[in-house]
């Protein structure tokens, strides 16, 4: 409810299924964020996994778990998809592959995995360049209120003075 008045929105929260290397599991709620599933520690972000939705399976729910949509994930990769769902995927790590110029002036050919890493680091760069925008012109607008605030008030009592 204030979340609407406050202007706030929720995070959006999804449930992952995560394995672990020593065989266990477990169902847990995080948050999206730039298209990730992200695990936080306050508001440092931990570790993340991509978030795609053909990589979502609907689980019926079981005792104390709900029924949602799971994606499922594991310890040491980016991407867990056991059926082969989004190998087709344009947004696929790897369906990219270029020639680019390095430094040295050789041609090296680089991996559809190192240039999709270089593109969610890019989006996360221009994320962050737009919202520090945001603020900086908030932060104008609050300094010009709060100094029409104080010259009426110093107004009024020059007048309550006389």
């Amino acid at each position: 409810m204030f979340e609407t008045i406050l202007g706030i929105r929720p995070k959006e929260r999804r449930t992952q299924l995560h394995f672990r290397d020593d065989g266990s599991f477990e169902f847990r709620k995080l948050e999206i964020e730039d298209t990730f599933l992200v695990e936080k520690n306050n508001e440092e972000i931990l570790r993340g996994w991509k978030h795609f939705f053909r990589n979502q399976f609907p689980f019926a729910g079981y005792k104390s778990i709900k029924a949602d949509q799971v994606t499922l994930s594991y310890d040491r990769d980016i991407i867990l998809d056991p059926y082969g769902l989004i190998q087709g995927d344009k947004d696929s790590p790897d369906n990219r592959s270029v020639r680019v110029v390095t430094g040295a002036t050789k041609d090296a050919k680089r991996t559809g995995v190192e240039l999709w890493l270089a593109d969610v680091g890019e989006a996360r760069r221009l994320k962050m360049m737009a919202s520090r925008a945001k603020a900086t012109n908030y932060n104008k607008v609050i300094l010009f209120l709060g100094s029409v605030l104080i010259m009426q008030l110093l107004i009024i009592g020059i007048l309550a003075i006389k």
